[in-house]
């Protein structure tokens, strides 16, 4: 099995779900361990406890990658004898790191949100409270005869993506000039001469997460010793980041039919569900866990139906009385999957270079008796 080190995982993993999407008060990211810290195997797990760290050591697992941090606040001091310092410290004995992806996966585009409005088969799916993400426009001029091979490097380091499409771009064509000094050693021409080139102006779009990537692809793309680009901010918006979402769906369901589907979908036998006057429903959002808060933010979307967890009774009484049903899932329930979506993104990264397995036997903090 391939050995690669935390720092090469992160860096990878991050640039499909990148840590900037978080909330402001989540710890998403790495929560113990070295960035060069060896990994082959990784367990996948909805939450860290005991047993999962009792797993990883028993399936000799260095990475433990999971949707809630180990730690949902900030913590200064550890007391080892508590159950998180336990977990601590038995990590640290194992050589097991822990990593979490959770507010920023719930906002990237390989959300549980969208997973669960697919299988609902619902259109036009988009997110309910968007992410600020920052763009920008890179412009490079280079010689034609290395356009194609300066223009793929952006695109394998994340640049020319526009929506549902890749490997974007815009090229026009001039002459450039310039004229090296005495230390120089140009690729065409020669020094303390003028040179004329036939050249491409290539422009992408590209995400300022990527920007460091990106630049560092195109340097060693381009045969030019001092490259010559331009980058420009952009007031455009990445549409399809944020934490939520909601599609449409043109027959719509009954009520009947809603509650049944949502309860296979997620796999449960009882559903908390609040009426509302309407006898279909087409526009359906859905925010995994504990997504109350987005409740007017729904209302402003015209939902009919929206999907989530934790709802309290108050909040449950406001979406009545302005016509929105909602369906209480459970927040256990409504993301029990993540660490199946986690495991399926990181074997579409890294495909047989990690062992992937999937911790399976947590269960809901809550009996329905």
């Amino acid at each position: 099995m391939h050995t690669m080190k935390l720092k090469e995982i992160i860096h990878t993993f991050e640039r499909r779900v990148p840590k900037s999407l978080q909330e402001k008060w989540d710890y998403s990211g790495l929560n113990l361990g070295s960035p060069d810290h060896k990994v082959t195997s990784v367990l996948f797990s909805y939450d860290i406890c005991k047993e999962v760290i009792d797993a990883a050591i028993k399936k000799r697992c260095q990475l433990i990658v999971s949707h809630h941090p180990y730690r949902m606040n900030a913590t200064v001091n550890m007391d080892l004898d508590s159950y998180e310092g336990q977990i601590i410290t038995r990590c640290i004995k194992n050589n097991i790191a822990l990593y979490s992806s959770h507010t920023n996966h719930d906002a990237s585009e390989d959300s549980l949100n969208i997973y669960y409005l697919r299988k609902l088969k619902l259109k036009d799916i988009k997110p309910l409270a968007r992410a600020e993400t920052k763009l920008f426009k890179l412009a490079v001029y280079v010689p034609c005869t290395h356009t194609n091979k300066v223009m793929n490097a952006l695109f394998k380091a994340g640049a020319g993506h526009i929506g549902n499409y890749s490997e974007c771009s815009f090229r026009t064509q001039g002459t450039g000039s310039f004229k090296g000094n005495s230390f120089t050693n140009p690729a065409i021409g020669k020094k303390m001469q003028r040179e004329e080139v036939l050249e491409d102006r290539l422009e992408v779009i590209l995400r300022e997460l990527d920007l460091d990537t990106v630049l560092a692809g195109l340097k060693t793309a381009h045969p030019y010793e001092e490259v010559a680009y331009d980058i420009y901010p952009l007031q455009n918006k990445i549409t399809s980041l944020g934490i939520g979402a909601f599609g449409y769906s043109q027959k719509g369901f009954t009520r009947t039919e809603c509650i049944k589907k949502i309860k296979q979908i997620f796999k449960i036998k009882h559903l908390r569900f609040v009426p509302g006057p309407n006898k279909k429903y087409k526009t359906i959002g859905i925010c995994t866990g504990s997504g109350a808060s987005l409740i007017n933010t729904a209302l402003m979307n015209n939902l009919d139906l929206f999907i989530t967890g934790d709802v309290k009774y108050h909040q449950a009484i406001h979406a009545k009385r302005h016509n929105l049903s909602i369906a209480d899932v459970g927040h256990f329930h409504s993301e029990k999957e993540s660490a199946l979506l986690l495991k399926n993104i990181f074997a579409s990264l890294f495909k047989s270079q990690l062992n992937y397995l999937i911790y399976k036997d947590l269960k809901d903090a809550f009996l329905t008796a």
